[in-house]
């Protein structure tokens, strides 16, 4: 059955090189199936699945569910932690490494161009590392403690708040790094996916830290 999400976006019409660079995680499944969004990024997705001999529905499909669905916030705090698990941290997890893939390869095929973000790669290996212990330590002790109303939860919500803003001073050093996730005249396919990439990595991080400080953690005192 095809995802209406499919139609509503006609992706067999789309040069892959603007999905690639539209939805951030298109690049893991292009890399999956060897399809060249990069130098031959001009070409319609229908277009390169039909030279792979690649059914385009299986391809569409996998792209739809890269569409950001519209969702309200739970008014309770178990529906807000599941919502954090499932909207941000999985995403965090899954983007990240891919991001990571991607720096590497824009810093060695680019590496004597003036803008090309050199240590970008390491950058956010150290990223993923770092928000990876976070994560798993709001999944491992903070939601547990809320969950079960326990008594001494604003100890680690206060540890929480204080990593949120190394994060934010994170958020800035990548902003520096990469000019602001702006890519240069002319940049590849590759580059433009990755700041695209980059973009949503930090708007999603930025409102996964809002929704916690802001809205959740205040409701234990915290």
């Amino acid at each position: 059955m095809t995802n209406p999400d499919v139609q509503e976006w006609n992706f067999g019409e789309m040069p892959i090189g603007e999905i690639a660079v539209q939805f951030p995680g298109a690049t893991a499944i292009f890399r999956k199936h060897k399809l060249d969004y990069c130098c031959g990024g001009a070409i319609s997705l229908a277009g390169a699945v039909q030279r792979r001999g690649i059914a385009l529905a299986d391809v569409e499909n996998q792209l739809a569910r890269l569409i950001p669905q519209q969702t309200d916030l739970p008014d309770d705090s178990e529906g807000i932690i599941d919502l954090v698990i499932s909207r941000y941290h999985d995403t965090h997890r899954r983007e990240l490494p891919e991001l990571g893939q991607l720096a590497r390869r824009v810093e060695r095929v680019h590496a004597e161009h003036p803008e090309a973000p050199i240590g970008l790669s390491d950058f956010l290996a150290r990223m993923d590392a770092e928000l990876g212990s976070h994560m798993e330590k709001e999944e491992q002790v903070l939601f547990p403690m809320i969950r079960e109303g326990h008594p001494m939860v604003r100890a680690p919500i206060s540890l929480m708040r204080a990593e949120h803003v190394d994060h934010g001073q994170t958020l800035e050093a990548l902003a520096a790094l990469t000019h602001d996730m702006e890519p240069p005249e002319g940049a590849c396919g590759s580059w433009r996916a990755l700041y695209s990439g980059l973009r949503k990595l930090s708007n999603d991080l930025i409102d996964h830290i809002h929704i916690e400080n802001n809205i959740l953690f205040p409701r234990f005192n915290g």
